[in-house]
């Protein structure tokens, strides 16, 4: 069962919505129904993104909302900032995980012009 502060999130229709709160107070439930009520007001499903920080956390409001709309499937994009950036210059710029320098590699080559 959704608080009203929470079925305002929910319904919350007027451009992005973050959603912060404490540990346990049910962002993932609302952030899941939110999902799916943007869905039903006739959002696209491909046109959501859901950015979390972990993948565990991306993961788990994945099936949440999974869960919640079976046995519907909708193609709604659950990811984490690198995930999803990642995707982006993959699928915009042809970018591959051995084009894309870890730090460390940036460092050995900064320090070796500097």
């Amino acid at each position: 069962m959704l608080s009203s502060d929470q079925m305002t999130a929910v319904q919350h229709m007027e451009g992005p919505a973050m959603v912060l709160a404490g540990p346990g107070s049910g962002k993932t439930m609302v952030i899941t129904n939110r999902i799916y009520h943007l869905i039903s007001r006739g959002v696209r499903p491909e046109n959501i993104l859901v950015i979390t920080f972990t993948r565990a956390a991306a993961r788990q409001m994945q099936q949440r909302f999974e869960r919640l709309t079976a046995p519907e499937h909708f193609r709604v994009t659950f990811g984490t900032f690198h995930a999803v950036f990642f995707q982006i210059l993959k699928n915009a710029y042809g970018y591959t995980a051995q084009s894309i320098l870890r730090d460390d590699e940036r460092y050995r080559i900064i320090t070796s012009i500097a």
